[in-house]
C-alpha cells in the first residue's frame, strides 16, 4: 500500500507519528512525503528563528506523540533543564529541535521517502469504490499511484485588509523574523498592523535584537488584548460534561443537532459545580487595553482564572464535535454572540511578552492606536485613525492573522487553487475546505466523499473548530489513522 502526505509541518508530522505509534508503518506500507521545506518535520512556525518567539502553550500540550502527552516535557527536562516544564513558555525554536529529533529517524526508515518538492496538483486515477491518486509537482513531474492521500498543507495566507501587498517597505508575512526583519533601519518609523500573537512576536524580537530610535506603533481595530496564560490549574479534577457521549445523547433528543442554548446551559452548570464564578472573572479579566491588561495580571495570583483556563482546556478537546453538532443558524449565532468572548479566554498571551510591551509603552518606546481606519502610501505610509489622528511610518509589518477566504488564495497556494478550481476540493462557505466530520475526509465535486483522502490542519478550522494548535492536530491525526484509515 502506498500513502502520500502533502505537507510536513506539524499536521504532516503528526500523521507520520500516528502511523508509527499505531503500528501501521510496517514493511507493507510505503509513505511518500512531499514538502519543499529544507527542515521537514519542523514547519515555518518552529523553524530557525529568534529565541524571543515563544510557544503559546505549556509543554504538556506540545507532544507529537499521541501515546505520551508528556513526551516534549520529558525531552525538555533532559535537554533544557533550565526551563520549568510546569509553568514556562519556551522558545518555539526549542520545540522545532524536539520535532526534528523525534521525526528525523522516521524519515530515515526504508519505507518512508521525503521529496523536497512543491505539489501543485492531484488527480483521481481510479473512480471505483477505492480511488487512487497521482500527484504533480511544480515542474510537471508526476508521482504515484497512491492508495491513500493526506493533505496537510499548513496555514492560510495572511490577511491584507488595506491592499498593501506588493508595496515597497511593506512586509506581508513576517516569518521567519530573523530573515524578514534583519535589514531594518534602526532609525525607521515602524508600524505593526494587528494586536494578536504575531504582533507580540514582532515587538519581542525588535525590542531585544534592534536598537530602534523611534517608538514602534501598534495599529489595530481591536482596542483590547486577550487574557494571559497563568500557571496551570493543579487542584482536584474538574467536572466536565460535554464529551462525545453527551453530544450523541443530546443530538438524539433534538432531531440530530444540539441547541446552542443547551450547550451554554450545560457549561454554566459545570462552572457552578466547579465553583467557577464566571461573572466575577469577567468583571476582572474581560478585554482591556495594554495598561489595564498589565495591571490586572502582574504581581498577583490568579487561582480562579487558572481554574477557568483548566476547564477551557478540557472543552477545547471537543470543540470540533460541539461546533459540528450545532445547526447552521446556531453556528452563526455562536459567532455573533460568543466567539469573540470565548477566543479572549482561550487564546492566551505570554506574560513576558505583555510585560515587555507594557514597559516599552511607559518608556515611550511603543504606542497603541486602537482605531485604525485606512493606510495610504506615497513617499511614506500614512495611517489614519477614526479619532482623526494621522501617523507616518517608513515600514509597515503585517500581523493581522490568517485569511481563510478561499476566493483569495490565488497564486499563494497553487495546489489549493487548482484543486478548488476543478472540484477536487470544495470550500465551506468560502471560509476554508469542506470535509466530513469527524473523519476529515475530502468531499469531491464528482465522486462525493473520498474515503481514502483526508485533509487536516487550519484550512478545515470551519469544521475542526479552533484547531490551530499542536494538541488538536495531533489528536485528530491519531484519530484519522486509528479509526478512519483503511489499512
Amino acid at each position: 500500500m502506498k500513502i502520500a502526505i502533502v505537507g510536513f509541518g506539524v499536521s504532516g508530522a503528526a500523521l507520520l507519528m500516528s502511523l508509527k505509534t499505531s503500528g501501521k508503518l510496517d514493511a507493507d506500507i510505503q509513505v511518500d512525503i512531499f514538502d519543499p521545506n529544507n527542515e521537514p518535520a519542523v514547519g515555518l512556525p518552529y523553524g530557525k528563528d529568534t529565541k524571543h518567539l515563544l510557544l503559546n502553550a505549556f509543554t504538556s500540550a506540545m507532544s507529537l506523540n499521541p501515546k505520551n502527552n508528556y513526551e516534549f516535557s520529558e525531552w525538555l527536562e533532559k535537554h533544557y533543564p533550565e526551563y520549568d516544564v510546569t509553568v514556562d513558555l519556551v522558545p518555539r525554536t526549542v520545540f522545532g529541535e524536539y520535532a526534528k529529533e523525534r521525526l528525523t529517524p522516521l524519515l530515515e526508515e526504508d519505507n518512508v521517502t521525503h521529496y523536497p518538492k512543491e505539489i501543485v496538483d492531484a488527480i483521481i486515477q481510479n473512480t471505483s469504490s477505492s480511488p487512487t491518486y497521482q500527484l504533480e509537482d511544480a515542474n510537471g513531474k508526476k508521482y504515484g499511484t497512491y492508495d491513500s492521500l493526506f493533505f496537510a498543507v499548513g496555514n492560510p495566507p495572511y490577511r491584507d485588509f488595506y491592499d498593501l501587498s506588493g508595496l515597497e517597505d511593506y512586509i506581508h508575512n513576517p516569518y521567519p523574523v530573523v530573515e524578514k526583519l534583519k535589514d531594518i533601519d534602526e532609525d525607521a518609523k515602524i508600524a505593526i498592523i494587528g494586536s494578536n500573537l504575531t504582533a507580540f512576536d514582532l515587538v519581542n524580537y525588535l525590542s531585544h535584537e534592534k536598537d530602534l530610535q523611534q517608538p514602534i506603533g501598534i495599529f489595530t481595530i481591536v482596542p483590547h488584548f486577550n487574557t494571559l496564560r497563568v500557571p496551570p490549574y493543579q487542584g482536584p479534577a474538574l467536572q466536565y460534561t460535554l464529551d462525545r457521549e453527551w453530544i450523541e445523547k443530546e443530538a438524539s433528543e433534538n432531531k440530530g443537532v444540539v441547541p446552542l442554548e443547551r450547550m451554554v446551559e450545560t457549561i454554566n452548570k459545570d462552572l457552578k459545580a466547579n465553583n467557577i464564578d464566571l461573572t466575577a472573572i469577567r468583571k476582572k479579566y474581560d478585554p482591556a487595553d495594554l495598561e489595564g491588561t498589565y495591571h490586572t495580571y502582574f504581581n498577583q495570583e490568579h487561582p480562579e482564572l487558572s481554574k477557568l483556563q483548566g476547564y477551557i482546556a478540557r472543552l477545547s478537546g471537543y470543540l470540533g464535535d460541539l461546533y459540528m453538532a450545532l445547526s447552521n443558524d446556531d453556528q452563526i449565532r455562536y459567532h455573533v454572540d460568543y466567539a469573540r468572548l470565548f477566543s479572549h479566554y482561550q487564546v492566551r498571551l505570554a506574560p513576558d511578552a505583555v510585560e515587555n510591551m507594557y514597559h516599552m509603552q511607559t518608556r515611550d518606546k511603543l504606542f497603541v492606536v486602537p482605531d485604525l481606519v485606512d493606510i495610504n502610501k506615497d513617499d511614506t505610509f500614512v495611517l489614519n485613525s477614526q479619532s482623526g489622528d494621522v501617523y507616518e511610518a517608513d515600514l509597515v509589518i503585517n500581523a493581522s492573522g490568517f485569511d481563510f477566504n478561499t476566493d483569495q488564495i490565488g497564486d499563494k497556494n497553487p495546489l489549493l487553487t487548482n484543486l478548488l478550481n476543478k472540484g477536487f476540493l470544495l470550500d465551506k462557505d468560502k471560509r476554508g475546505i469542506l470535509v466530513t466530520w469527524p473523519e476529515s475526509q475530502v468531499i469531491n465535486q464528482r465522486y462525493g466523499q473520498l474515503d481514502n483522502c483526508f485533509f487536516i490542519g487550519p484550512w478545515i478550522s470551519n469544521t475542526h473548530y479552533a484547531n490551530n494548535n499542536v494538541k488538536a492536530l495531533v489528536q485528530k491525526a491519531d484519530e484519522i489513522v486509528s479509526q478512519y484509515m483503511d489499512i
